[in-house]
């Protein structure tokens, strides 16, 4: 059901993230828009190899990106594990698809692939504002480190250690 995304996924990648704009925009959280992200990130994603799809019968429910790349402001948090660490970026669900548990199978994802490839800890941000997002990381066990601040506000920082890391 995951794999790596490959370049005919990235219609059906854009439209997916274009319904979950929408939908968050009519939630009142303003996360994304047409400059972040886009197409262009998303086609750089699957280039880089870093960019993961949720697959059920055939339809494309979710997508992430998973690297080594993080923002500037991460720098001045308090981590609580050191280098090697993924981070998780740009994850998402198809509104119609939502509650179902597919962002904790992502995440479940990224635990076992952080853990098969050695790494330390996973780390992301989840905008301030997005409850639903921030709640589901706690859930999962992820503590939150501390807060940064990008273009469209306040993001607080999660990590997990990977167990035997």
């Amino acid at each position: 059901m995951i794999k790596k995304a490959v370049h005919e996924n990235l219609g059906e990648i854009v439209q997916v993230l274009e319904e979950v704009k929408v939908h968050m925009l009519n939630k009142g959280i303003d996360q994304w828009d047409e400059e972040y992200p886009n197409r262009l990130i998303l086609a750089q994603d699957i280039d880089n190899c870093e960019a993961f799809i949720y697959e059920d019968q055939g339809e494309l429910l979710a997508y992430m990106t998973l690297n080594e790349k993080y923002d500037d402001e991460y720098n001045d948090l308090d981590w609580k594990t050191s280098s090697p660490f993924i981070v998780v970026h740009r994850l998402f669900v198809k509104p119609a698809a939502q509650g179902r548990g597919i962002s904790s199978k992502m995440i479940e994802y990224v635990e076992q692939y952080a853990s098969i490839c050695s790494y330390r800890s996973i780390r992301l941000d989840a905008y301030s504002l997005n409850n639903t997002g921030n709640v589901v990381y706690l859930k999962k066990g992820y503590a939150r480190v501390g807060e940064v601040y990008f273009r469209k506000g306040k993001f607080y920082c999660y990590e997990k250690a990977i167990e035997g890391s």
